[in-house]
């Protein structure tokens, strides 16, 4: 039985990824040669941290400071844009619901923790959540340490997001995963995908009360 429900932040609960896109270019837009260096550093993947960290060494692997600063400039531009981005729709109704059904909800962001939480009082969404992990700890990590404080196994865990990111972390901490694929952002077929959250009471319907064994039997070891 899910107990525990896991939302990604910005492109899950907020409709962000477009003002994100332009906080990407905009990084790398005063570099000659940025977009080119930020396209092959997306192809190869990762969080921001490991993202810029790929752009800087393409760039001037002699600046130390480079990758850090690229960092900041769009952790600075995807804030402002976060906070001013639409919610998903049937995000705030499914908070509702899902706290109305006595479940435990929490925030596992790429957002950096440090400002993720100011992020989440800004929209007025903190009475809903019991707690918010965010980068640069993989969201794997920060799934396996919500486990812990809750006390409950991967069987009872659902974790809700837009990117091959999340899609992964689910598959390596073995949680049920809920893939928000308006954007087609997760190149691989997922058991369960919505466009939104409007659906999402009736999806965790279907997750009773299956047990681990027929789940990996059924979805090749991702829920």
């Amino acid at each position: 039985m899910i107990k525990v429900v896991v939302f990604d932040f910005d492109g899950t609960l907020v409709d962000s990824n477009t003002a994100k896109h332009e906080c990407l270019h905009a990084a790398v837009s005063c570099f000659a040669g940025g977009d080119v260096a930020l396209r092959a550093a997306l192809d190869i993947g990762g969080n921001r941290y490991k993202m810029f960290g790929e752009v800087a060494r393409r760039l001037d692997a002699a600046r130390d400071d480079l990758a850090e600063e690229l960092t900041e400039t769009y952790t600075r531009c995807c804030a402002n844009a976060i906070f001013r981005a639409p919610e998903r729709r049937g995000a705030r109704a499914s908070l509702i619901a899902l706290r109305r059904m006595g479940l435990r909800l929490w925030i596992n962001s790429g957002t950096p923790h440090r400002d993720l939480r100011e992020l989440v009082r800004r929209r007025g969404l903190m009475p809903y959540f019991r707690g918010m992990l965010g980068s640069p700890t993989p969201k794997s990590d920060n799934l396996r340490r919500i486990m812990r404080i809750e006390n409950v196994p991967s069987i009872s865990v659902l974790h809700i997001g837009d990117s091959p990111d999340d899609y992964v972390a689910a598959r390596e901490a073995g949680t049920w995963f809920v893939a928000i694929d308006a954007e087609r952002r997760i190149p691989k077929p997922v058991r369960f995908a919505v466009d939104d959250l409007v659906p999402l009471a009736s999806v965790l319907r279907k997750l009773h009360p299956q047990s681990r064994a027929q789940a990996l039997l059924d979805t090749g070891a991702v829920r």
